[in-house]
């Protein structure tokens, strides 16, 4: 409670002009870190939400030189786990099942076009996506990538069982001669580019 009455009255110092803004927002980290380091711990003391949105904000004020002198040591681990967090928050944000509402997305095909697409198939299982498209264009006059058809015979679609080809195991066995294995793996940088 204490530290939040010194950043509401540094608050209102810090909208004047001059240099005592760095001055005013250094003594007030400093203040923080005397306060988490009273905190009776064998180990590190675990910084709060309070914590690190003071020290944020304080650092928006001082100099890059200034922050090196009083900055806090952070283990290699922690920056780990952060960059783990990040990386796990942007792939919830691409591939997340629920609905953004900032950026909607294409409602997607019909349902009629999907019944169409669906029945297309099942009783012409040699069509493929493309000629699926053309004729879904050409007889309903709507206009349907072949994408589209191949997502939703992904989704929607399930060929019987038992099909006149040879089965997975023996086209491998057939063709052991030219089998390559190759293992693929994603990294993050830490500005969370994937390579």
């Amino acid at each position: 409670m204490l530290s939040l009455l010194h950043l509401a009255v540094i608050i209102a110092k810090l909208c004047g002009p001059g240099g005592v803004r760095a001055v005013i927002a250094e003594n007030l980290l400093l203040k923080q870190q005397l306060i988490v380091l009273r905190r009776a711990r064998q180990r590190a003391p675990n910084l709060t939400l309070r914590d690190r949105l003071l020290y944020g904000f304080g650092s928006l004020f001082l100099g890059p030189e200034r922050i090196r002198k009083i900055a806090i040591a952070v283990r290699p681990s922690t920056l780990l786990a952060f960059h783990r967090a990040l990386v796990r928050g942007k792939y919830r944000r691409l591939f997340s099942s629920s609905p953004c509402p900032r950026k909607p997305g294409p409602k997607g095909p019909s349902e009629a076009l999907i019944q169409a697409i669906v029945e297309l198939k099942s009783r012409n299982p040699r069509f493929g996506c493309p000629r699926i498209a053309r004729i879904i264009s050409h007889t309903f006059g709507v206009d349907v990538d072949k994408n589209v058809v191949h997502r939703v015979l992904s989704k929607q679609h399930r060929p019987p069982p038992g099909g006149s080809g040879p089965s997975w195991l023996s086209f491998i066995g057939h063709t052991t001669d030219s089998l390559w294995s190759v293992d693929l793996f994603r990294c993050e940088s830490m500005v969370l580019r994937s390579y």
